[in-house]
């Protein structure tokens, strides 16, 4: 078999390659976290059998999901590593360095000596693409949130009395398509009466 092992990060990746014999087969090498990327590593490994290639990389963050689904598509085997197992193996590296090139034989190394390994299914990437929207969706709430208090802000400043003639609050539709068109209180007041209902209603 021949075990590649990833060093994942979040802009540029490191791999190598070695085999069941323990030899260097692809030396430490950099690939950009891209397609371009991911276009030369396929490169490298295209020299040898797909069916014995086992890929793998840590559980770290989400910096290789895009890699993991590229490489699962291009029907090669992938595990996902928990960081605990390479730790272990870092521990027990003589030379006891941390470095992104060095990784990627421990991952490798780590590779050889599971008894069983599980690899990435197309089940695990429907659950890799809800986590991503799971992140969008907290990461969107909060945005909203903030802008949310930025706008309750601005409005206490230069119109406090509005959010008082609305049940609901500032944070409606019909509040923002007023707030939109007419910033200020003076702009409000002199807006005509049929257009401003026709803000609120519509």
């Amino acid at each position: 078999m021949i075990y590649v092992g990833i060093d994942i990060a979040k802009l540029n990746h490191f791999a190598s390659a070695l085999s069941s014999d323990d030899e260097i087969l692809i030396e430490p090498f950099k690939f950009t976290n891209d397609n371009d990327g991911f276009h030369l590593l396929l490169s490298k490994l295209s020299s040898f059998e797909k069916s014995n290639i086992i890929i793998g990389l840590e559980s770290t963050a989400h910096y290789g999901d895009n890699l993991v689904r590229y490489l699962v598509a291009e029907n090669y085997k992938v595990c996902v590593l928990n960081p605990i197992k390479t730790s272990v193996m870092r521990k027990n590296n003589i030379r006891k360095m941390k470095t992104d090139k060095v990784d990627t034989f421990i991952i490798c190394k780590t590779l050889m000596m599971q008894d069983s390994l599980r690899f990435v299914t197309y089940y695990d990437l429907d659950l890799m693409n809800l986590r991503t929207l799971g992140r969008f969706r907290q990461k969107t709430i909060k945005q909203r949130t903030r802008l949310k208090i930025q706008l309750t802000s601005y409005v206490d400043e230069v119109f406090p009395e509005l959010q008082y003639f609305f049940k609901s609050g500032l944070h409606q539709k019909s509040v923002y398509a007023l707030l939109k068109e007419a910033p200020a209180p003076k702009e409000i007041a002199s807006m005509h009466m049929t257009h401003l209902a026709h803000l609120l209603t519509g």
